[in-house]
């Protein structure tokens, strides 16, 4: 009987847990190459290596100055900012990067929340008051530029995360008053926008600046 017994079990496993173990394996298998290419499908792209310099910083100078001419957000009235036409592709994960940097140690509001997820904004600087809400973004672009002493933003790479159509970017921050960069990482994000001047309803996907600025702060300074 004993042998009777220990014949089914054996039976069993064989036949049926290893086939249960095997398709559990394969399900998850499956599962792990399906994420795979669809976050190399759907990860927006971004190039390694340096994407923001002192000429760079020169460019968005010049483009900041031409915003300042035609349009105020924190003055008075608080309206929506657009992105501005320029020579930088604002289809580009490296141009909101720079473009983020570059108004921060230009010490440009305007141009500086522009660069953020609208609800990123809202969360960090929350505030009924207008005047308190632009204090605010002082102090973040401030701290942020190190009284403006950004020098260039190195890209060293990119990693997935579980949102999607976004992606981790590490970075590496130049300070001219520093021998070494800092090195941070923030999330970038591509969203849905409706485009202006063409067609009725034609939407393009543009990155921004998904961290909280107060994050990046606290890694910029913690080095």
């Amino acid at each position: 009987m004993k042998e009777v017994k220990e014949a089914i079990w054996l039976s069993i496993k064989d036949n049926i847990l290893k086939k249960v173990w095997f398709k559990v394996v394969s399900f998850f298998v499956i599962v792990m190459i399906g994420f795979v290419l669809y976050k190399a499908y759907f990860s927006p792209s971004i190039i390694k290596g340096e994407i923001g310099n002192e000429n760079t910083l020169i460019e968005y100078d010049s483009l900041a100055s031409d915003f300042d001419k035609t349009s105020k957000t924190l003055d008075g009235i608080e309206v929506e900012v657009e992105k501005s036409d320029s020579g930088f592709d604002s289809r580009k994960m490296e141009t909101v990067i720079t473009e983020f940097f570059s108004m921060a140690n230009m010490n440009n509001p305007d141009l500086f929340i522009a660069s953020m997820n609208p609800e990123q904004i809202d969360a960090d600087f929350s505030s009924n008051l207008l005047k308190e809400r632009l204090k605010k973004i002082e102090e973040a672009m401030r701290r942020i530029s190190r009284n403006s002493q950004l020098d260039k933003v190195e890209v060293v790479r990119s990693l997935w995360v579980l949102e999607s159509k976004a992606v981790r970017v590490v970075l590496d921050i130049h300070y001219k008053d520093l021998k070494e960069p800092i090195r941070i990482n923030l999330i970038v994000k591509t969203l849905e926008q409706y485009q202006f001047n063409v067609s009725e309803g034609e939407t393009i996907n543009l990155p921004y600046i998904s961290s909280s600025v107060w994050d990046i702060i606290e890694m910029i300074e913690d080095k």
